[in-house]
């Protein structure tokens, strides 16, 4: 079973695999959304992480 980490992490390389096709199809707007959404998963893996290290501190 996938962990919600595992899901982010697969999420966030999806999201860069796209930025950089957008990139290669010169739609810089697209590739800007991406990138912040990628920003957004990247604080979301950070924060899951966090959450299992505190849960495994308890």
């Amino acid at each position: 079973m996938a962990s919600p980490e595992n899901d982010l992490n697969e999420l966030a390389i999806t999201i860069s695999t796209a930025i950089e096709k957008a990139r290669q199809l010169k739609l810089p707007t697209s590739a800007y959304i991406l990138s912040m959404v990628l920003v957004e998963v990247s604080e979301a893996t950070k924060a899951a992480e966090d959450n299992v290290t505190d849960d495994a501190a308890q």
